[in-house]
Formats: structure tokens, sequence, C-alpha cells
């Protein structure tokens, strides 16, 4: 299933890139990536701009305990700029624990070792492919309400916001300042400001997590699998939905 108004002439937004999956999968031509993780960014630039370096020094680095922790604590040491701080970006996800990015409270990253469990380093072909992706797509490294503002007119904006919940833990700590209430709420408003100014609006959310969305949108859920978690017992299927401004349409 996709979204009607994803057509190449709109600009497509993600206010929560993270993995940009849905970017990546649709490969728009023009795009607007926004995330508040600066070493994300900064790694995005890097794959656009040096892909093949950037693949190169990530396979030569040893996939050992004791190299993960040294080039843990190096990377900790690098401001979110340049190749090195993307080298070892990439480097510590394919070999932390699950793949997750958590930081302590002084904002350093401490996600232990994880061995082989993510895989081999991806190849050269998808590097190079990501690079292409991402050509024309304008990467910011800055606050959620502020990617959103820039959307409007010709706009398709696609949120998919980190969880909260006050009843469970979760392993949802992606950095000093955890996503809470008040910000779902700047978000859902934000989107209904950026609708009346002409942009498509596509969110996602927990089903089991009940918002306050306007009543015009279309609701359709459905499951998915939750690879990433701090506890074995949370790797299961959850129920999400998702609203959007518009109606979708079905590909075959």
């Amino acid at each position: 299933m996709s979204a009607a108004y994803t057509s190449d002439s709109l600009l497509y937004v993600e206010p929560f890139a993270g993995s940009a999956a849905l970017f990546f999968e649709r490969a728009p031509r023009r795009a607007l990536l926004g995330d508040l993780n600066g070493h994300l960014i900064n790694t995005m630039r890097q794959v656009r701009d040096n892909p093949v370096n950037l693949h190169s020094m990530v396979s030569a680095l040893s996939r050992e305990p004791n190299e993960y922790y040294e080039r843990r604590d190096q990377f900790n040491l690098l401001k979110p700029h340049g190749l090195e701080a993307a080298v070892l970006f990439v480097y510590l996800n394919r070999n932390c624990f699950n793949g997750l990015w958590r930081t302590n409270s002084s904002g350093k990253f401490n996600v232990p070792y994880g061995g082989t469990e993510m895989g081999n380093t991806p190849p050269l072909e998808l590097f190079l492919k990501c690079s292409a992706s991402l050509q024309n797509a304008k990467l910011r490294h800055q606050d959620f309400r502020i990617t959103v503002g820039q959307a409007g007119e010709g706009s398709f904006i696609y949120a998919d916001p980190p969880y909260f919940t006050a009843h469970e833990r979760t392993f949802v700590e992606y950095g000093r300042r955890s996503f809470g209430r008040k910000d779902l709420q700047d978000l859902i408003n934000g989107l209904e400001a950026a609708e009346i100014r002409g942009a498509k609006i596509a969110l996602t959310y927990s089903d089991g997590m009940p918002i306050d969305v306007p009543s015009h949108w279309v609701q359709t859920r459905f499951d998915v699998t939750r690879n990433v978690g701090g506890f074995s017992g949370s790797r299961k299927k959850n129920s999400e939905v998702l609203y959007t401004s518009v109606p979708l349409r079905y590909e075959a």
C-alpha cells in the first residue's frame, strides 16, 4: 500500500529520519530529512558525498570486543562532523547490541558490544545506492518542530516519532532528552498547521497508545515486528496505526 500523494513532484519530508527506511524504499526526487541526532545526519552526508571511502574505512576495522570499546571511546570524543565520526557511527551501529542508539546522561554513546549479530558490513553497492538516493535530499540536524514548520504546499510529511509511556519500561533512550507527552502534542499541532498550509500528512503510532488527531484523518491498522529492544520479551508483534490526511491507494 502507498499514499496516493507521494508523487515525484512533492517534497518528501521526514522530521524523524532515523534509518529513513521509507525514504530509501520510495527514493523520492526531492526530500527534506531532519533528525535531532547530529551523528546520524553527519553520517548520511558522508554516505551521500563519500560512500567509497566510508565503506572502505568501516570494512578495515576489526570486529573484536577490545576494538569495539576502543572505538566507542574514540567516537565519544568526536563532534558530529566529518568522515571519521561517520565511519565510527556506522561501525558502532553494526557491532553494538542489537544495533541500538542510546546515550547516557552526559550524552555519551554507551551501548555494549553485541558481536556480529547484526550481520556483515553492508556491501559497497548498498552504500552507492544510498548515496544516489541522497543526492537531492536536504539533510538537517534540527528539532522536528523546525522540520515540520518548513513543510507546506507541495509537501508530503511522514512522521514516525518515538513512543513514550508512563506505565512500562521501554528501551528508547535516544538521547539525553527523551520524547515525551508535550513533544507528541507539539508534533500533532505542527502537522495540523502544515496541513492547513497545504501539506499532506502520514503519521504512525502505537495502536495501544491512542492519540488525538483531526477527525477527518484516515486510520489504517497494521502489525509490525519490533526487533529493537533491551529485553528479549519486547521483540514481538505490535499493532500500529497509520494516520493519513487523505485516503490511501493500494498497489498490486
